[in-house]
């Protein structure tokens, strides 16, 4: 499979952090194109020099879609690949070999796949880690949606009108869709997660992860509250917004030690992240 990888990258301090190029370094391996955005930093670095095939620096407008969008442009013809990946640096990883996610059999039939099904809003992809496959590249689709996107718009429409229209759109147009992790026959909260994240050293934080994971505030948010599940079905990704801003007030001691357990690197990049952003885990 010919495949292209368009890495959308943000940082407030305009710097490629090391656990960026840490990804970047885990996406060459399966890419015949690289390509690297950025509306923040100016500059490749050397650590990636011979990595990304193409660095476009931009500015900050359209968000990642307007970046993958450049990427595109870039690659001039999309129609070479059998499947062009859209990430973006929103998450830490590949924690594990990324070959157990692109070579799943959940995701093999997909003309559109994604890591990870949200429920929320209705039936999407979340947009930090999707795919096209050649079906959708080829399609008047392909070329209508990302037309759209040279329009800047506030997030919350980019939200609802390219991340939640775009898996709308592909499912309307009969494509198939497909995550490697998809839980919506999976219980709400398991047990054992409940056991993990609550505890009486922490009365408050428990008792807002009580409220929050209650059956009634459902459909959840599966890559801010399950990230064990999504290590389990083959997702080797974890969302930087768990560590802040929490908004399920997981027990984050117990997070990070599941990093450390799971990748001693990946532990080490993660925390000298969190320490240059400004957070720490409790």
């Amino acid at each position: 499979m010919k495949r292209a990888f368009l890495l959308a990258h943000f940082d407030r301090d305009g710097i490629i952090d090391p656990y960026v190029v840490a990804a970047a370094r885990e996406y060459r391996r399966f890419a015949d194109a690289l390509i690297l955005i950025s509306v923040s930093a100016t500059t490749l670095p050397n650590d990636l020099v011979g990595i990304v095939d193409t660095f476009i620096p931009r500015e900050n407008s359209g968000y990642d879609f307007g970046s993958w969008r450049a990427g595109l442009q870039a690659l001039r013809a999309p129609t070479d690949f059998d499947e062009i990946i859209c990430v973006n640096d929103s998450v830490y990883g590949p924690l594990f070999d990324l070959a157990s996610a692109l070579e799943s059999p959940r995701i093999a039939t997909a003309d559109f796949w994604g890591m990870t099904v949200s429920e929320m809003s209705h039936r999407h992809v979340q947009s930090w880690f999707f795919a096209m496959r050649s079906s959708v590249i080829r399609s008047k689709l392909f070329n209508d949606f990302w037309h759209s996107c040279s329009t800047d718009l506030p997030k919350n429409e980019i939200i609802m009108q390219r991340e939640l229209g775009l898996s709308s759109a592909i499912q309307q147009s009969g494509f198939r869709l497909a995550a490697i992790h998809d839980g919506h026959s999976e219980p709400l909260v398991y047990p054992a997660e409940r056991r993990k994240h609550c505890s009486t050293f922490e009365p408050r934080r428990t008792l807002k992860y009580l409220r929050k994971t209650h059956a009634s505030r459902a459909p959840f948010n599966p890559s801010e509250l399950y990230y064990d599940r999504l290590w389990k079905s083959g997702v080797p990704f974890i969302k930087r917004r768990i560590f802040s801003p929490n908004y399920y007030s997981l027990n984050l001691s117990r997070v990070t030690s599941d990093i450390q357990n799971l990748s001693p690197m990946w532990f080490g990049l993660i925390t000298n992240h969190r320490s240059r952003v400004g957070y720490t885990a409790k």
